[in-house]
């Protein structure tokens, strides 16, 4: 009997509060910033425009209109407070 392969969840925290993330979809920049969350799991949230997302991929399907992996979309800017 062959059992199906299990994949290992990779647990990933959102970066520390403070950091600002850029992004480009169609030629556009956007800008989020991670910022304290007490209403959210993780205590954090990524805030992009006026909206709060609790994951970077929720995040960049807001900026997108599609679903996007968003640990690929966003980068940290150089003068992040990291």
């Amino acid at each position: 009997m062959t059992s199906k392969r299990q994949r290992k969840k990779i647990a990933r925290q959102l970066p520390p509060v403070g950091t600002t993330l850029t992004g480009r979809s169609k030629g556009q920049p956007y800008t989020a910033v991670i910022v304290e969350a007490k209403d959210r799991p993780a205590g954090r949230a990524v805030e992009c425009g006026d909206q709060l997302f609790a994951s970077l991929s929720a995040a960049a399907k807001a900026v997108t209109g599609h679903p996007t992996n968003g640990w690929l979309f966003w980068r940290p800017t150089e003068d992040s407070e990291q």
